[in-house]
Parts: structure tokens; C-alpha cells; sequence
């Protein structure tokens, strides 16, 4: 459970941690879940620092100790320091099909579907209400509390009273509320089943409905501008080798089905293929063929009618139980399926606030391993860059530094972009694919009255030429 909204956010994090101040002769001390604390004395220049909670959190989670050097600067025992995030339009290629990693996957969280759907204090502060019976609960109100979200969910969903299926259902209705709203009630029925369905071959009819609403609503969404770069890498041979997601709403899996049926596989064949698997847990057909779309934490049904084969609530990671179960499961479908891309590709994050103690755990654990065996072959080697994360740059040169520096240690370099509808245009960059599409010019006045020629450059003779040239020879 993860979105962009929540970035920086004085309450995005989890269990005790809080914000330290630093000082000359202060002791940090750093809380895990656990409730155990370490403690490092701390020397510098006397500048009081704010520490992001989340960033405390994750530092007590991968690493003991946290220091501050002379210069104020902070460092990682066993992290890298912090690199320049590239700054958009001026982003490098930074992946290519020479490169000793040439898989790619993309990351999203709850952002790249905002603001069709709800991002995650909206979908508590909607679930607050329901349960409690009230409208008091927004979006404002719940980020100024110590909470996080998903134990604001588990608050909303101790205060129902309602099993597990109840509150799932409760859960779906409140999720695609706003969406259902927008679109007309005789149309739901067909996007609810192209949304749903496994195989867009089968639900053309379907998605004739949904693609009515694809040039509006969902041009509004990162999923689109994201959904459209996947095609253009997938038209050069660089197509991603798999999308992880951590949203329990298939908006983008959708949106490349719907783009997929509209696409010629060749100039004479016109049945689409089937690129793209479903896959929600380890027994998912998963075609090497087609590219894997993994729901890591779940996918909420439509409706208590819906297929038992088109969603998964066994793996849905919402309220601060199942956080909890899958933090204490270390041999989970969830950690498994990341940490086995974490090592093995190149990941683009987009729309997830990178705040996920389990996602920071597994990324800092696989940088670590990354660091260790290079370091093995080459001694020299301290620092390393292998996934990286889009994010809107901040108007605070501090908070710019800060936000890299979160990641440094975690393999992750940022890409920053002005808006959100950058994003697909960023990875093309990145992938050194972009191609700058050149308007066509509307021929002027002047080029319009310009002398037809023939090919070889000779004006042209017209009917009018003509019958004066017979004239003059006629005069003559």
C-alpha cells in the first residue's frame, strides 16, 4: 500500500518511530516494530535537522546505526551516499540492449491511478466513515494523526464489525465509487467485465464500452501516459519483462488490454495478440511469452458475482494485520516475486511513495547483496544505481536533497518531473526510445501560389498556358 500523495508526509510512517531532532551531545534513538531501540551519541555542528519518520524507520529496520558527520551530512554504515536525481526534460539513457541488465519491470502504487481512484487516505477516510457512521473523517484530518494508513483501515474495519469478505466487499464498493460515478450506469456492467476479465480476446464487445471513456477518464491517470510508453517499448524491442503492482485495482492492466486489441500484430494479420498475464499468485499461468503483470498485494473483486478466478483476497495487503502477517512471512509470494526483480532487473517506480517498510526492507537487502558481490570482484566499488523512482520535484532545495538521500541506500536513484504526465515520456528517455514527433506546418499563403513545376523543376504547362502559346503561334 503505497502512493505518491503520501510522500514526505509527517505521518507515513509505522509502529514507534518519531521525528528526531539533532544536536551536539544528543543521542538518536532509533525504534524498531519490535519496540527495541539502539542508541549512537551523535557530534556535529550544532544545526538542528528534522529526520523524516519514514527515513528513521527504515534506517532502525536495515541498519543499526545512523551518523551525522562533520559537515552535517548524513551517512549509511553499509549504505551509498546520495546521487543528483536527473531533472526532466534532461534525462540520459539509462538502460540500452547492450547493458549488462537489459530487463526492465515498472513499479506502481496507488498514484498512477489518482484521480480516477481514491489515494490511500481517501479510501480510509471513506472507510472511517462508513464504519463509524459519520462524515468527520477526510483526507486533512487523518494525515495530521499519528496513524498510517493501513492502520486506519484496520481502525475502520475493527469499528464494522464485518467478516472478512463483508469488509472486502465494503472495501471494492468504496474503491471504485468515484469511478462508477463518472461514467453512465447502463455502461458499468460491460467496464466492470472488461476491467475484470483475464482474456481481452473474449470481451471485445466489452471493451468498446470502456475505450468510450479512455480519451477522457482515463487520459486523466499516469496509467495512460504509462500504458502508451510500454507500447512504444514494446515497438522496440525493449518491452518490460514484467509490471509489479501494489494496488488492489486492475486500471492499468486494463488500459494496455484495451490498447492491445486495438493493435495490428502485422500488416496482414488483424487479430491482436494476448500480451499481457494476470497474475495474482504463484499457481498463475504465467506464459514466458507475454509480459507478467503481478498483483503483489492483491486484487479486490467488482462485486460479490465476480469470478473467483479474476481476483485474489488471499493476498491483499490493506489493514495493519495483514501488513504485519506479510512483514513476519519471510518466504512470501510478495517477497519472493520483488527481491527475484530487485536482483535480476532494472525497475521504474512511479506513483508509490517509496515509504513501504516491507518494499524499503527488500530493496536495502538486495542493494546490500548487489554491493557485496561487487565489491568481491573489484575492492574499490562503494555505491551502486540500479533501479530508479519518478517523483515530482519538491520547490525546497532541502527536501530535494532529502528525498535522494532516502533512497541512496536502497540502489535507487530519482528521476524528477514537473507533472505526472511526464512520466511516460521520462522512461522512453531512459530507455532511449524517445523520439521527438515534429508538428506538421500548415503551408503559408505564399507557398500555395507558388508555380507548380514538373519533376524535373520545370514549370508546369496548364490549360491557360497553353491556349496563349497557340495564340502567339497563331499571330505569327
Amino acid at each position: 500500500m503505497t502512493d505518491q500523495s503520501s510522500l514526505n508526509s509527517p505521518n507515513s510512517h509505522r509502529g514507534a518511530a518519531r521525528i528526531l531532532w539533532l544536536s551536539p551531545s544528543d543521542t538518536v534513538l532509533l525504534f524498531s516494530l519490535s519496540g527495541e531501540s539502539r542508541e549512537q551519541p551523535q557530534t556535529g555542528d550544532g544545526l538542528r535537522r528534522q529526520i523524516s519518520p519514514a527515513l528513521v524507520f527504515s534506517i532502525s529496520s536495515a541498519f543499526p546505526y545512523f551518523s551525522r558527520d562533520l559537515n552535517g551530512c548524513g551517512s549509511f554504515f553499509g549504505g551509498s551516499m546520495s546521487k543528483k536525481g536527473f531533472v526532466f526534460p534532461e534525462i540520459p539513457s539509462l538502460i540500452s540492449k547492450d547493458s549488462d541488465k537489459p530487463n526492465w519491470s515498472l513499479c506502481i502504487g496507488a498514484g498512477v491511478s489518482y484521480p480516477l481512484f481514491p489515494d490511500w487516505f481517501e479510501l480510509a477516510a471513506k472507510l472511517l466513515n462508513k464504519s463509524f457512521k459519520t462524515d468527520l473523517f477526510s483526507k486533512e484530518s487523518l494525515k495530521a494523526t499519528e496513524f498510517s494508513p493501513d492502520t486506519l483501515i484496520q481502525i475502520a474495519k475493527n469499528e464494522s464489525q464485518l467478516d472478512s469478505v463483508a469488509f472486502e466487499n465494503l472495501m471494492s464498493e468504496t474503491l471504485y465509487q468515484n469511478f462508477r460515478e463518472k461514467v453512465d450506469p447502463d455502461d458499468w456492467a460491460s467496464i466492470s467485465a472488461f476491467l475484470e476479465n483475464n482474456q481481452p480476446l473474449l470481451f471485445k464487445n466489452e471493451q468498446k464500452v470502456f475505450k468510450k471513456y479512455q480519451e477522457t477518464l482515463l487520459k486523466q491517470t499516469t496509467s495512460y501516459v504509462l500504458a502508451e510508453a510500454i507500447f512504444h517499448s514494446i515497438d522496440k524491442n525493449i518491452a518490460p519483462k514484467s509490471i509489479l503492482s501494489f494496488n488492489a485495482e486492475p486500471l492499468l492492466f486494463s488500459i494496455l488490454n484495451s490498447f492491445s486489441l486495438d493493435k495490428k500484430t502485422d500488416k496482414t494479420h488483424t487479430v491482436p495478440k494476448r500480451l499481457f498475464n494476470k497474475v495474482l499468485n504463484s499457481t498463475s499461468n504465467q506464459n514466458d511469452k507475454r509480459i507478467q503483470f503481478y498483483f503483489c498485494h492483491g486484487l479486490l473483486p467488482l462485486s460479490e458475482k465476480s469470478d473467483i478466478h479474476t481476483f485474489s483476497t488471499q493476498k491483499l495487503v490493506f489493514s495493519e494485520l495483514e501488513y504485519l502477517n506479510l512483514t513476519n512471512n519471510a518466504f512470501s509470494w510478495q517477497a519472493n516475486t520483488f527481491i527475484n526483480h530487485c536482483l535480476t532487473q532494472h525497475i521504474f517506480f512511479v506513483g508509490t511513495s517509496l515509504t513501504d517498510p516491507n518494499m524499503r526492507r527488500w530493496l536495502g537487502l538486495t542493494h546490500q547483496n548487489r554491493l557485496n558481490e561487487m565489491q568481491s570482484q573489484e575492492k574499490n566499488v562503494t555505491e551502486s544505481t540500479q533501479h530508479y523512482w519518478l517523483n515530482l520535484i519538491p520547490e525546497n532545495e532541502e527536501q530535494i536533497k532529502m528525498t535522494e538521500a532516502s533512497v541512496a541506500h536502497l540502489g535507487v536513484r530519482v528521476i524528477w518531473l514537473q507533472k505526472w504526465s511526464q512520466a511516460g515520456t521520462a522512461i522512453e528517455k531512459a530507455l532511449g526510445i524517445y523520439e521527438k514527433t515534429k508538428a506538421l506546418k500548415k503551408p503559408s499563403q505564399k507557398t500555395l501560389k507558388r508555380t507548380p513545376t514538373s519533376k524535373k523543376g520545370y514549370p508546369k504547362t496548364t490549360s491557360k498556358t497553353r491556349a496563349n502559346n497557340k495564340n502567339i503561334k497563331e499571330s505569327k
